[in-house]
């Protein structure tokens, strides 16, 4: 690995996971693009899950006495079957315009909920839906975040189980996903190896993220979690 490929995938995986620390979600919507300046999309996507797999690994059992455990049940048997779906697209197919799809489905979210004041009733039948799309973009380009969040903003009121959930919810996908990886030929010895030089610096984006997560509250919480998704929708379209 060149110097310049070091630092851009240091760079993606910081600021990444310092996102998805302090938020719950959006980490490989944000460091994606970033890896993607140096790397193709089979690998960049191989990089980020093994670092959203050890993020699960340590952060799911320290949540886990808030997490809303219906809620994810609700998504999980969608996210496992659209996972499948979705890896075998990131091995044989171009995800491009549906990268651009869910961009727009995201910023069409984010705008409703800045007009409108009110959360709109899902009822729980729909999660497999939810489930099938978050698991199939999770697949694909390692961002089915905002489609869970999509799911659980309506559902849950409290910051602290909003992220919790959106945790545990991610578990499922994160930890799925790399023996899934590993069985395509996606993700690979050299990949494995080449990740514990940016171990040190996943794990500052973690203490860094945790320290400021805990001195916010609902309401500036509620503001970034709009900014994040909006950025994220952007970067998907433009990209």
């Amino acid at each position: 690995m060149e110097m310049l490929e070091l630092i851009i995938l240091i760079t993606g995986v910081g600021l990444g996971f310092f996102v998805q620390t302090l938020a719950g979600f959006a980490g490989g919507l944000f460091a994606l693009p970033i890896i993607l300046q140096a790397f193709p999309m089979q690998d960049a996507v191989a990089y980020l899950s093994i670092f959203l797999c050890i993020f699960s690994v340590l952060l799911v059992y320290k949540t886990w006495p808030q997490i809303d455990k219906n809620t994810v049940k609700e998504l999980a048997a969608g996210i496992i079957a659209g996972l499948g779906i979705g890896v075998i697209i990131l091995k044989t197919g171009n995800p491009g315009i549906l990268k651009s799809i869910l961009g727009l489905f995201i910023l069409l979210f984010v705008s409703y909920n800045l007009i409108s004041k009110r959360k709109f009733r899902l009822p729980g039948k729909l999660g497999i839906l939810f489930g099938l799309a978050g698991g199939f973009f999770s697949g694909v380009f390692s961002a089915g975040g905002p489609t869970y969040v999509m799911y659980v903003y309506n559902k849950i009121s409290s910051a602290s189980v909003f992220r919790a959930t959106l945790i545990g919810i991610l578990s499922i996908t994160n930890i799925l996903r790399v023996p899934m990886l590993i069985a395509s030929d996606i993700l690979t010895a050299d990949i494995l190896m080449h990740s514990l030089y940016i171990m040190p610096f996943f794990l500052l984006a973690l203490f860094f993220g945790n320290r400021l997560h805990g001195k916010i509250n609902e309401k500036i919480f509620r503001n970034i979690l709009f900014f994040l998704l909006a950025a994220s929708g952007i970067s998907l379209i433009v990209r």
